[in-house]
Parts: structure tokens; C-alpha cells; sequence
């Protein structure tokens, strides 16, 4: 079993993939920086101040549009009356500064822009792109016993092929954890680089939701090789891998929410508010996760990784140890 991990190790470190991953996850992370850092989205929609402060009194406007002898006759009064306000502050020791109205600068912080880094790497792991990419790494780490070679002629001549699987098992869960921890180093440069300054924010609610993040990547990559193992191909794994990470089934579950909610409405059993069968999937779960999170959410998350985990590895290894190799 060690020499088998040492074995996947030294592979994981040569399989181009491993560096690929990290560098695209890099540059989203960066893209996402910008948008929550940077880019004040509320500057968008302040008018100019210049124009804001012209008029602030009542206006008056006659039926054709233009303005009528009332608006005359209140700005000579309006004249006067400053006029004789003019004059007597000429006595006074104190003069009146008036302040300039300046309008916010587009690049002037987003609404993560005083965030902690903990906050940060909550958001950027919260997408379907952490998923994503873990499962493209164990597509390509099951698949490469398939395409053959001497680590195929080792499975072939092997009679307890679970010794070879569960090194690859525990060979995806270290490039997890790695992919983890460079994460959160992705959130600390973006927050060195676009944010107002830096604080970690480390809390016992983050290294809660840091557990229950590497629980839903790990079953989700074991899947993930679930399908690569029983279809033979890296191309279909990928393409799973793509399927499930986007939520291009999220429309699957809508119909079916309809259906059981048309089921109970017949059989008169009242439906759940907000139920929805996307919620207990490995990608609406990794969505929902964040720090403080409800303890019913935790058990949901618990419960649903270690049920997609289980049938995942049981499955892979099951069909690894049965396959005929070639």
C-alpha cells in the first residue's frame, strides 16, 4: 500500500494537469477579485453631484413644461433674501467652508473590499469552480491506469486490485487538501492586492466550513472517478465533471420539484417551503456553505457527502476490481 502512494504521489507530481488546475484556478479567482474588490457598483448608479445640488428647493413649472412667473418671483425673493444674509455675515469672525460633494470612483472598493481573508476564501470557494476542478484532476488520475502501460500491467497482475484503488482514493484527498490550502493563499494575494487591508479573520466558524468544504470536494472528485471507472474514459469523466459542476442538471430537479409538489398537493401532504431536490446535491451543498451556517445545514452536508463518498468509492472500486483488463 505505502509503495503504491508513494507511486500515485510521484505521478501526481509529473501529470501536467496537477499544475494546469491550480493556474486556472488562479486567474478566475483574480477575475472575481476584481469584480468583489474592486469595482463599486454603486458609483453606477449616483447621479452627478453638480447636477444633484443645483436645484434643491421647490421648482415650479407651468403645464407647457417651461417655467412660470412663480419660479421667477421665488428666485428674486430667494436673491434678496441672501443678499441681506451677505451683508451681515461681513461682521462675522467665522467664515463657512463649503463642502464639495464628490462622486464615488468606480474602482473605488467593492462590497468585499474590507473583508477578511477568511471571508474572501469563503466566497471564491463557494462556485462550482473548486468542484470543477477536483474532479478533473481524479477523472485524469483513475483514467490513467486505463489507458495502459506499466501501471495497468501492475493492476492486471495484481489480484487485490483495492490496494491500487485506495492509493488512488487517498492520493485525490492530499491533492484536496493541497488545492485547499492554495486557495486560501489565492484569497490572501487577492485580498493584498485589491482589498483595504489585510486581516485573516480566523474563527472556530471557518474551520467548520473549511471541513465541510474538503468533505463535498472529496465526495464530489470520487464521483467524479466513479464514472471515469465505469465508462473506461477520461473524455465522459470530463464531460460528467462538466455536467454535474455547472448545474446544467439544476432543470432536472425543477421539473421534479414540480412533480412532487403536484404528487403532495394530490395526496394532500404539504410540501416543505423552498424544498428542492438540488439542495441535497454535492454542488448546491458547496454553494451553501459559509461560515456560521445553521446546524441543520452542517448535518445535510454531513450526511449528503458521506452518502455520495460511500456508493462513489464502494462503486469505483468495485468495478476496478471486476473489469477486465486488457
Amino acid at each position: 500500500m505505502i509503495d503504491h502512494f508513494r507511486s500515485d504521489l510521484f505521478l501526481m507530481r509529473k501529470m501536467k494537469v496537477t499544475y494546469i488546475l491550480p493556474i486556472i484556478f488562479l486567474l478566475s479567482s483574480l477575475l472575481v477579485g476584481v469584480v468583489y474588490l474592486r469595482i463599486n457598483l454603486n458609483a453606477l448608479m449616483v447621479s452627478d453631484p453638480a447636477t444633484a445640488t443645483t436645484l434643491s428647493g421647490d421648482v415650479y413649472v407651468d403645464e407647457d413644461g417651461s417655467f412660470g412667473e412663480e419660479y421667477v418671483n421665488s428666485l428674486s425673493e430667494g436673491f434678496s433674501a441672501g443678499f441681506n444674509a451677505a451683508m451681515e455675515e461681513d461682521q462675522a469672525t467665522e467664515e463657512v467652508e463649503t463642502e464639495e460633494v464628490e462622486r464615488p470612483g468606480f474602482f473605488s472598493g467593492g462590497i468585499y473590499y474590507e473583508s477578511s481573508v477568511c471571508e474572501f476564501f469563503s466566497v471564491i470557494t463557494s462556485a462550482s469552480t473548486l468542484l470543477i476542478l477536483a474532479g478533473l484532476f481524479a477523472a485524469f488520475l483513475f483514467a490513467n491506469d486505463i489507458r495502459g502501460g506499466f501501471r495497468k500491467n501492475m493492476i492486471k497482475i495484481n489480484p487485490n486490485r483495492w490496494i491500487a484503488f485506495s492509493s488512488k482514493v487517498a492520493t485525490v484527498l492530499v491533492y484536496n487538501i493541497l488545492f485547499l490550502v492554495y486557495s486560501f493563499f489565492v484569497a490572501f494575494l487577492c485580498i493584498a492586492l485589491m482589498g483595504k487591508s489585510i486581516h485573516f479573520g480566523f474563527d472556530l466558524d471557518f474551520f467548520e466550513m473549511l471541513a465541510l468544504r474538503l468533505l463535498t470536494m472529496f465526495a464530489f472528485s470520487m464521483l467524479i472517478a466513479l464514472i471515469t471507472c465505469f465508462t473506461k474514459s477520461t473524455a465522459l469523466g470530463m464531460v460528467a465533471d462538466l455536467i454535474f459542476g455547472l448545474g446544467v442538471l439544476d432543470l432536472v430537479f425543477y421539473f421534479f420539484d414540480l412533480l412532487i409538489a403536484f404528487i403532495g398537493m394530490k395526496l394532500n401532504f404539504e410540501i416543505p417551503s423552498g424544498f428542492s431536490l438540488a439542495n441535497y446535491t454535492l454542488t448546491g451543498i458547496a454553494s451553501m456553505l459559509h461560515p456560521g451556517m445553521s446546524s441543520k445545514l452542517i448535518l445535510r452536508a454531513v450526511v449528503v457527502s458521506v452518502c455520495f463518498m460511500a456508493v462513489s468509492i464502494f462503486g469505483a472500486g468495485y468495478i476496478n476490481q471486476k473489469r477486465d483488463i486488457h
